[in-house]
């Protein structure tokens, strides 16, 4: 049955449909909201789907409330019987008529409702009762019974009174209002302000004044309001303010070296005068960030700035590992700037040197490293080379046949581990532009997506909680290569690739995005290398044009990023000149490099300014400490492709012939 109830004359709250079977009596029902717009009326509609064993006859009932069908009596109700045919839709029209002339929910008690005066939206039944000599609640008992009226109270501090109506409608206390007054102890007229003011019913008691309480000591008759205010510490004149002709009281004052000072009230308790507060500090600037600076010192009792710290006596400013009471480590340097470098124990006894290690057929070519944690390193290359040295232990694991990783198609270019989750790589293919990664507990590697470009690089880091890898690629099409992010799953929705146009690039690095570069170029023309910088927008990466402002710069196949203002490039040699760049928070710049070799560099680690290590194709390894470049390993036999490592006495080389390679051991 489709049972429609109209109504008008007013909106109910709720209308209770029920269905009852004639043969047996069993009952149907359901609650629906009132529709339409008051007091004009509406209608609802309700579905009745009788249950298989009623009977044909069956009567539909309709009651109307003012407000909740779980509450109160129907204003109105109708009925109506049906009769049912299996399979047929039967229409039933109700009608219910009451009257809400004033529209406030209720209606009238002429037409069955609660409403008591049906032409005042403000009186029903859920009005608040008002002192005003109306009914405005409909419940029949009069203001002077339901307020009280006339019965005894207290107002205020319990001065008697009675209760009568306000001029608001509410009920007040009319009772006399109470006198406040403050104690004055030292009998100068003021009262104490301190005090809390005693109500007085009916006269002021001995010891006490109307006011004004200001008096800010009413124990001592000199101190109150108009008194001179001396240089003391104390209120004098009670106007809340200590000292207040002394200005300059308290004020910040500049001693020798700019050492901060303090104005203070002087002897004779009528000006003040300067008193410092600390001595002067020797700072200096910290350009590496362990604590320690060097060059001349700012003697001041002010910090110049960020970067200065008021340590000195650093002996190399450029490398964190190197300040007074730092570790010795097997690095060469003297870290803890007592004159001598890599002491007893520190070294292994053999020497410290880079140290080979066949992992693999020496056919392998490894490709790229990568250590974030000391004893933890990763590395792949060509025939789908997959190896994992883990953190106590001496040998590399070899991802094995069947692991998913590839044998000879594809080769790995780039890695990224997220040491965060338990040192998962992500791996890059140099052939047919595979992505993957390799979760060491199952030795094994997933397919996460194909490019169909060869991955040059890849570094991952955290961007407001998420997983965030950016990759670059060397081919694509018009000899231009690729930006694309990846969030390390697979499906479409977790890659990402970027529009802006680039060169072909090879490595890509950076801590966040705040610096974050991808570098390349061309094998020929007047305009070789490329560096890109990470922007926010729709087309992120954006060139550096490092190819108009630097001359003879190779392409560049290594970056790395230290932090925020430094980074460093290399890349291949070109026009008589070795390809080393430096960027100091806002431009790249050349920096003067051997070229003794017309080396290919193939890969850049730097953990300071100072404490920078760049590998050559032929097998060199150059250092920088702040002073000069020198060779620090030599074997023009080898081939070096990549460089990772945690700090300057603990570092990895890839290279060619199946050879990885560790300093000092």
């Amino acid at each position: 049955m489709k049972v429609t109830v109209n109504y008008s004359g007013f909106l109910p709250g709720c209308v209770l449909v029920k269905a009852r079977d004639e043969a047996s009596g069993r009952e149907l029902s359901t609650p629906v909201p009132g529709k339409g717009s008051r007091p004009q009326g509406g209608s609802l509609v309700a579905a009745v789907i009788a249950p298989s064993d009623w009977g044909s006859s069956v009567r539909i009932e309709a009651f109307a409330h003012e407000q909740s069908c779980e509450t109160g009596t129907p204003v109105v109700n109708s009925s109506a019987l049906a009769t049912l045919t299996p399979g047929e839709s039967v229409p039933v029209t109700l009608s219910l008529q009451a009257t809400d002339a004033d529209g406030d929910g209720y209606v009238s008690v002429l037409t069955g409702g609660t409403d008591c005066n049906d032409n005042n939206a403000a009186i029903h039944p859920g009005a608040v009762e008002l002192c005003n000599d109306v009914d405005d609640n409909c419940n029949g008992i009069s203001d002077q019974v339901e307020l009280s009226l006339g019965q005894s109270c207290t107002e205020g501090e319990n001065c008697p009174g009675t209760r009568a109506c306000g001029q608001d409608g509410g009920v007040i206390c009319n009772a006399p209002a109470p006198v406040y007054a403050y104690p004055d102890r030292d009998q100068d007229g003021r009262g104490d302000m301190h005090a809390e003011a005693v109500a007085f019913c009916a006269g002021i008691g001995a010891g006490y004044v109307l006011g004004p309480a200001d008096d800010c000591d009413d124990t001592n008759p000199s101190i109150r309001p108009g008194a001179p205010e001396l240089c003391n510490g104390v209120d004098d004149n009670c106007d809340g303010n200590i000292d207040e002709t002394f200005p300059l009281l308290g004020t910040a004052c500049e001693a020798a070296g700019q050492c901060p000072g303090t104005q203070v009230c002087d002897a004779a308790q009528t000006g003040t005068t300067c008193e410092a507060t600390i001595p002067p500090s020797n700072w200096y600037v910290d350009e590496d960030g362990d604590g320690f600076g060097s060059g001349t010192a700012v003697t001041t009792c002010v910090s110049p700035g960020a970067g200065y710290v008021n340590q000195g006596d650093d002996c190399n400013d450029g490398n964190p590992f190197t300040h007074p009471g730092a570790t010795e480590i097997c690095d060469g340097l003297d870290n803890n700037c007592d004159g001598t470098s890599d002491g007893p124990g520190v070294c292994p006894e053999a020497g410290a040197s880079f140290v080979s290690r066949l992992v693999g057929a020496p056919e392998r070519q490894w490709r790229s490293i990568v250590s974030e944690t000391p004893g933890d390193v990763t590395v792949v290359g060509n025939m789908g080379g997959v190896a994992v040295l883990t953190p106590g232990s001496t040998t590399f694991q070899l991802s094995p046949a069947g692991s998913g990783c590839g044998n000879n198609d594809p080769g790995y270019n780039a890695v990224w581990t997220d040491m965060a989750n338990l040192g998962r790589a992500h791996m890059g293919s140099s052939s047919s532009g595979l992505l993957r990664y390799f979760v060491r507990s199952e030795n094994a590697c997933t397919q996460a997506h194909q490019l169909n470009n060869v991955v040059q690089g890849l570094v991952g880091f955290r961007h407001n909680g998420e997983l965030e890898i950016h990759g670059v690629t060397s081919t694509f099409a018009n000899n231009q290569g690729v930006t694309f992010a990846w969030n390390g799953g697979t499906g479409a929705a977790s890659l990402t690739f970027w529009p802006s146009t680039v060169a072909p690039l090879y490595d890509v690095h950076g801590r966040s995005r705040a610096a974050l570069f991808a570098v390349g170029g061309f094998d020929t023309g007047n305009t070789r290398p490329r560096i890109y910088r990470y922007t926010d927008g729709n087309s992120p990466w954006q060139t550096e044009d490092v190819q108009s402002t630097i001359s003879n710069l190779g392409k560049l196949l290594g970056v790395w990023v230290v932090n925020d203002k430094l980074a460093f490039a290399v890349g291949d040699f070109h026009s008589g000149s070795n390809s080393v760049v430096r960027w100091d928070g806002s431009r790249w710049s050349r920096m003067p490099f051997p070229n003794t070799y017309n080396e290919s560099l193939t890969s850049v680690i730097a953990f300071g300014a100072n404490s920078v290590y760049v590998t050559a194709l032929n097998g060199r390894v150059y250092r920088y400490d702040g002073t000069q470049w020198q060779i620090i390993h030599e074997n023009t036999s080898a081939r070096f492709r990549d460089i990772a490592g945690t700090s300057p006495a603990d570092l990895w080389i890839a290279g060619e012939n199946g050879q990885i390679f560790h300093w000092p051991q």
